[in-house]
Order: C-alpha cells, then sequence, then structure tokens
C-alpha cells in the first residue's frame, strides 16, 4: 500500500490520491447540488492542489507518509478552503502557499539544500501568482521568519554556510512576486473578487442564520485536526514547537474574535476590519492546525503508550463537546452533527490500537477519517465560480478593461533578476559538486589500465 511504502513512487502515488479523492468529493457535492459536470469539476482543482501540496509539506516537515496523506486530505478538504471560492485570488493563494513553506524546510537541510536554493524563489513567489492576497501576505511573513531561524540557528554545515544564497533567493523571490503582484497575469481567467465576511464564509454550511459561533470557528481546520492538535497538546508535542504554532492559531483567530466587541473595533485600523483580511485571516489557523494535527498523531503512533491518560481525557473532551457547541452560541446545533459524531468517534478509535494491532488500527483510522472528513465537505454548497459563458467563435481567456497583452520586455524585469540569480546559484552549485566529485589521478588510471580484467573494480 503507499502510505506504508519507503520509495518514491509510492509518495507520489499518495499525493495523487490526495488530489483525486479532493476532486471526488468536490465534484460531488456540486453534483448533489445540481451544478453541471464541468461547473463541479472547476472549482474542486484548487482544494486539490492545495491538498496535495500540504503533504508534500508536511513530509518535508518529517512528518510520516501516512500522516501526510491523512492531514493533507484535510487540508484540500477543509469547509474554510471550499467556501472561499468566491474570493479566488486568495483561494489561489491558500492552494500555492504549502510550497513556499516546503521550499524553507528543504533549504533548512544540507542535504536538500543545494536542489532546492536555484529554484526557491518560484516557491517563495507562487502565493503571489494571482495577484496581492493576504494569505500570500502571511505566507510571506512565515517564510522569512523561518529562512531567518535557518541563518540564526538551523541545521547549517559547516562546508556552504546558506546565508549569501538564503539572501539572494529572498530578493529573487520579492522581484518575482512584486512581478507578480503589478502584472496580474491571471486577471482574465478570475472573475470579479468579492470581499466575504467571515461569517459567511466560516458558516457556509448554513443556508440561514450566518452568524458566527464557536461551531463555525471548529470548522476551518474541521474536527479530525483539532481533535488531532489536541491528542498532541495533551501528550506535551515532541515533533514541533507547539508553543509557535499555537501562537500562529491565535494570530490567525484575533482579528475576527476582536471584531466581535464593538470597543475594540472601534481602535483598530480600517485595514484589520475589512472583511477580507478577517476571512483570509483563518488561513493560519488551518495551516497552523494541520502542523499540530500531524505532529501530534505522528506522535501517538511512534509511542502509543507514552502518557496514557492523554486518551481518557480526549474522550472527555469529546463528550463535552455537544453541550460545549449549543452553550458557547451555535446557531443551529442540530447541524453540528459531523463535529460531535467525529470527536466521539475519533476518542473511540484511538484507544482501539492495542487491539487490532498498529497495521490493522492505521487501516481502520484512515478509514474513519476520511469518512469524517468528507461530511463536512460535503455540507458545504459550491459556488457558481465559472465565468460566464463567451459568445459563439471566441476561445481564450476574456480581456478585462484595462489589460493589455503585448507589454513591454522591461515589464518582466523582476522575473528576469529571479531567473538570472537562480541560474547562478545553479551554476554555482554544479562546479561544487564537480570539484567534489573524485577523479582518478593519471597514476591511478594507468594502474587500472595494466591490471588484469579480474583485478579491475
Amino acid at each position: 500500500m503507499s502510505l506504508y511504502g519507503t520509495g518514491r513512487s509510492e509518495g507520489v502515488a499518495a499525493a495523487l490520491l490526495i488530489g483525486a479523492l479532493v476532486l471526488a468529493v468536490r465534484t460531488t457535492g456540486g453534483l448533489v447540488d445540481g451544478h453541471a459536470l464541468l461547473a463541479s469539476l472547476q472549482p474542486a482543482l484548487l482544494p486539490a492542489l492545495g491538498g496535495l501540496l500540504c503533504y508534500r509539506f508536511l513530509r518535508a516537515q518529517g512528518r510520516s507518509r501516512f500522516t501526510g496523506f491523512l492531514v493533507g486530505a484535510a487540508y484540500g478538504l477543509s469547509p474554510w478552503l471550499l467556501s472561499i471560492e468566491a474570493m479566488p485570488r486568495e483561494q489561489i493563494a491558500a492552494a500555492l502557499a504549502p510550497l513556499a513553506l516546503e521550499a524553507v524546510c528543504r533549504c533548512d537541510r544540507p542535504s536538500w539544500r543545494e536542489r532546492w536554493l536555484p529554484w526557491a524563489w518560484i516557491c517563495f513567489a507562487a502565493p503571489f501568482v494571482a495577484g496581492f492576497t493576504m494569505v500570500g501576505l502571511c505566507c510571506s511573513l512565515l517564510v522569512v521568519t523561518g529562512l531567518l531561524r535557518t541563518i540564526t540557528c538551523g541545521d547549517r554545515d559547516d562546508e556552504r554556510p546558506p546565508v549569501r544564497g538564503l539572501l539572494l533567493i529572498v530578493v529573487a523571490g520579492t522581484a518575482a512576486a512584486a512581478n507578480f503582484v503589478w502584472l496580474d497575469l491571471l486577471s482574465p481567467w478570475l472573475h470579479a473578487d468579492h470581499s466575504v465576511a467571515p461569517a459567511i464564509a466560516l458558516a457556509a454550511h448554513r443556508s440561514s442564520e450566518p452568524g458566527l459561533d464557536l461551531a463555525a470557528m471548529l470548522r476551518v481546520p474541521g474536527p479530525v485536526l483539532v481533535m488531532l492538535a489536541l491528542l498532541g497538546a495533551l501528550r506535551r508535542q515532541r515533533h514541533v514547537d507547539a508553543s509557535v504554532w499555537w501562537s500562529i492559531v491565535a494570530a490567525g483567530a484575533l482579528p475576527t474574535v476582536v471584531t466581535l466587541v464593538p470597543s475594540l473595533a472601534a481602535a483598530l485600523p480600517d485595514f484589520l476590519t475589512a472583511p477580507f483580511v478577517l476571512t483570509a485571516a483563518w488561513w493560519l489557523v488551518l495551516l497552523a492546525t494541520a502542523v499540530l494535527g500531524a505532529a501530534g498523531l505522528d506522535d501517538f503512533l511512534d509511542l502509543p503508550l507514552r502518557r496514557r491518560t492523554a486518551l481518557p481525557w480526549l474522550l472527555a473532551v469529546a463528550v463535552l463537546a455537544a453541550p460545549l457547541l449549543s452553550v458557547l452560541g451555535a446557531h443551529h446545533p442540530a447541524g453540528e452533527w459531523p463535529l460531535v459524531a467525529t470527536f466521539l468517534g475519533l476518542a473511540l478509535v484511538l484507544p482501539t490500537w492495542r487491539k487490532l494491532g498498529i497495521l490493522t488500527f492505521k487501516n481502520a483510522l484512515a478509514a474513519f477519517v476520511l469518512m469524517a472528513l468528507t461530511l463536512p465537505a460535503l455540507q458545504v454548497p459550491p459556488t457558481n465560480s465559472v465565468p460566464p459563458a463567451m459568445p459563439a467563435g471566441e476561445f481564450g481567456p476574456r480581456r478585462p478593461a484595462g489589460f493589455d497583452g503585448d507589454r513591454p520586455t522591461w515589464h518582466y524585469s523582476g522575473f528576469s533578476v529571479a531567473a538570472l540569480i537562480g541560474a547562478m546559484l545553479l551554476l554555482s552549485a554544479m562546479r561544487r559538486r564537480q570539484r567534489l566529485r573524485p577523479t582518478p589521478t593519471p597514476a591511478k588510471a594507468a594502474i587500472k589500465k595494466k591490471a588484469k580484467p579480474s583485478q579491475r573494480s
């Protein structure tokens, strides 16, 4: 099975399976709601890409293939990622952001640094391919923070300190990102962006009373990731710096929570209270919970007997979930049954690892998690994000007002600078590998030529 293999082909198969799973679930939801096949398939492409790239990011962090598969699927099927179809630029950025974070993880390791440095600028600029987005801005802050950590206390080798190469890549990525934002190359393919308020985006699964409540906030990462993150917290997370990622969770939710208090909302700048800023900031919650959930599951699978009291406490939290949702403001508690069922089911499935055996337990856990991810995703109705049909005889994207396809060459100067820096780093890496490659001396070559065929190595 690809989830337990060790080869590269198994990893590629697991990543493709995530994309196929997200495509199937999202397309099925669109067909059930009466949309045509094309109108159901097109909005599912970006969440599928996001799940695939999240899997790669988690693998770069050192997570197992099994955990990366489940959490990558949870990222792609996140109700928040599905509900922001009305903000296609933010959705594109959220789908491509894990690629930039993967590049940071790869550049932090000496064994991968030479391979990724020449191409890292493309990854860093990828979240801005659709123009300026809040998700891209948040991702850039995480990227810069990760690179600073790599320069100061990362896994640096003595032969080649990464400071110069990383700084060059930052310059190249900034130039490419600025060029993406200025040119806005995808604008002909994207319909008008609408600023979706958090109360609408987080409560897209409800047809009435689109208010903001605890259940809507829990649906941003989904109940599976919430439970796995809590499991890691109860077991005192070992694989990641939990305090940093929980702080990122708080930073993503804080802007929306603050706006619920009128006195605090009045003191904030208008930019921080804009609907698209509040909605896009929840991407930080989704990303950080995915990292914490993956690390928590890997920690449990590595040493399930460590801190045995974590599972009873997790069951107690699941039992209290149903009354807490109604007490803390769920507008439609009856419609939140997938959350309660997932909380209870996952808390009951985890202790069965001893009776089933670890391999059978992984299969049972994967089946339950995939079913639990499907139910909330099917509750989010797809929006009609396909652009209007073109008149007969027209092919390709429409050009909006002011779009000029015949741009001067200097408009692409940012890409040229970034590509030049990448080419210089690639050439430097190739020369370094040639110097390190052992070449036989003339004396050794002569000895090898005169030796008998049976003695030649």
